[in-house]
């Protein structure tokens, strides 16, 4: 059985004297009294009444006490019939935990349970950590959160000081993570959407929501916290095509590879410099600026560079890792002798190994041992030198998107040169085959580089991609749907050749003499 209890406060109150009035708990019925008896004997009639705002309607579930709040008498009635008739038929479903639990604690509880077993962990805290301060609630350390977590993904993971900055613009829709659990909407996440569009694409806004998304997923499947319709039920996703082809243009690989060498250059002399001026002692930042001048001629002169940044270019160009896989590249994964690297964890999971070619093999024989890692880089390091590399090389770092050159266009750029360098092999190469190149896990994924292929199947596809009732759209790539024309097995078993009677002329395979030009000499 289910009862009643009325948690309204009182009011005490007196006619044409609003300033006199008063509210007090339901459980300050004494201070409630003795306000009254002061009233009176001030020489005024006041009026004591219970308002009707507050009502607990307690029950209990599998012997564990529950309790659900109503905002008036009639709504507790009507709660209170509904809980007695669901448990008299056995339909009973509890819907008071996700009334009273804000949908920021799940935020939080997701970041403390399941966030550090995911790849992502890093980037998951900062997004949950600035929706809860755009919505006035304190930041988490999210540090030590993944150090307390008792079996994180990566055990390793080195998180960045927090520096008390924050990348994204605040956005006042953040508010959601206020609302109790039950009362989110679709409306919600919508305006999050339409407000963050504003400053970021709409593909950046949609991976945002598949953080709140997963949370209500584990909040309602794993954490049996039952609401009466997910909040993301009717939804509405937004339309984008993200799909990029960008390929190097003529001469933008020897540009490239000149700007590397230019950066590995700058980074020998700053190494030198730091060495020569070891044991030194600069009090001011004017003296340590002297101090440079002095030594910046005897360090261009001995600095010995290391062609780190050319050789993690040739590597994205020669075997189309991802970024993040190479540089996770250790020394121990590198067998010198069969010209492959072996990568333990990828993007989707999956562990695979890369064919190295020989001009890579001797390049990384060359590179000096300085840590696990072949490139003993930080992502920060990374992202401002391919900046610099990009704007010394000639290609835009600003502007329209289509103009920019990426790291991973770099990926793109490896498995087309493979996909266009197999089509003239004798016999061609099956799509698996490219398949594993690559390391994607869903042959789709593959389609879009058979275009660079002038066989019948590459014509089929093209025509299969134009008609739009054939294409579907999948977080923002273009995929053909299972009614399309062209099946997935014909694409698997047809082999990518080019026809005999046309000539192609080879791309370049890189620029090996800009390598050998800063070779360390043989021991």
């Amino acid at each position: 059985m289910a009862s009643i209890e009325n948690k309204s406060r009182t009011q005490i109150s007196v006619a044409r004297h609003p300033e006199l009035t008063k509210l007090f708990p339901h459980n300050k019925t004494p201070a409630a009294s003795a306000y009254c008896a002061e009233l009176t004997a001030a020489g005024h009639e006041p009026v004591m009444s219970v308002l009707d705002e507050a009502y607990l309607v307690r029950f209990k579930v599998n012997g564990k006490r529950r309790s659900h709040t109503a905002h008036s008498f009639a709504e507790a009635v009507a709660v209170q019939k509904q809980i007695e008739a669901e448990q008299h038929r056995g339909l009973f479903v509890d819907y008071t935990k996700a009334h009273q639990t804000k949908f920021h604690k799940l935020l939080e509880r997701y970041l403390r349970e399941e966030a550090p077993r995911l790849k992502g962990f890093v980037i998951t805290a900062y997004k949950i950590n600035s929706w809860l301060v755009d919505a006035g609630l304190p930041e988490l350390d999210i540090a030590a959160i993944h150090a307390a977590h008792p079996n994180p993904r990566e055990p390793g993971l080195r998180i960045p000081a927090r520096t008390g900055k924050r990348m994204s613009a605040p956005c006042e829709a953040s508010a959601f993570a206020l609302k109790p659990f039950s009362e989110l909407e679709p409306d919600d996440f919508q305006d999050y959407l339409d407000e963050r569009m504003e400053e970021v694409s709409a593909a950046t806004a949609d991976r945002e929501l598949d953080i709140a998304r997963r949370v209500c997923s584990l909040a309602i499947n794993k954490w049996r916290i039952h609401v009466h319709c997910d909040p993301f039920s009717g939804f509405e996703r937004p339309d984008y095509f993200n799909e990029r082809n960008r390929r190097l243009r003529e001469g933008e690989e020897e540009r490239l590879m000149a700007a590397a060498a230019k950066e590995d250059r700058q980074q020998a002399v700053q190494r030198r410099i730091d060495e020569l001026l070891a044991g030194r002692t600069q009090k001011t930042k004017y003296q340590r600026l002297s101090a440079i001048r002095e030594v910046r001629a005897e360090a261009e002169a001995s600095c010995d560079p290391i062609p780190l940044m050319e050789i993690f270019v040739q590597f994205q160009l020669m075997t189309g890792a991802r970024k993040s896989e190479t540089r996770k590249v250790k020394w121990s994964d590198i067998d010198f002798e069969k010209h492959t690297a072996f990568l333990p964890e990828t993007k989707n999971g999956h562990a695979r190994t890369l064919a190295l070619r020989s001009e890579m093999v001797q390049w990384l024989r060359d590179l000096p041992r300085t840590s696990e890692y072949v490139f003993s880089f930080s992502a920060n390091y990374l992202r401002k030198a391919w900046k610099r590399i990009c704007e010394a090389a000639g290609i835009p770092v600003d502007g329209d998107v289509s103009e920019r050159l990426r790291i991973h266009d770099l990926r793109h750029e490896a498995i087309s040169r493979v996909a266009e360098a197999a089509s003239k092999t004798p016999g061609g190469i099956m799509l698996p085959d490219l398949q594993a190149f690559s390391g994607h896990r869903d042959l789709r994924m593959l389609v879009r580089y058979l275009h660079l292929t002038p066989s019948g199947l590459a014509k089929r596809l093209d025509a299969a991609f134009a008609d739009q009732a054939q294409v579907t759209l999948h977080h923002g790539r273009r995929r053909l749907s299972k009614s399309a024309s062209l099946t997935m097995a014909e694409v698997v078993q047809t082999p990518i050749v080019a026809p005999a009677n046309k000539r192609t002329l080879p791309r370049p395979t890189g620029n090996v003499v800009s390598l050998n030009a800063f070779r360390r000499p043989a021991a």
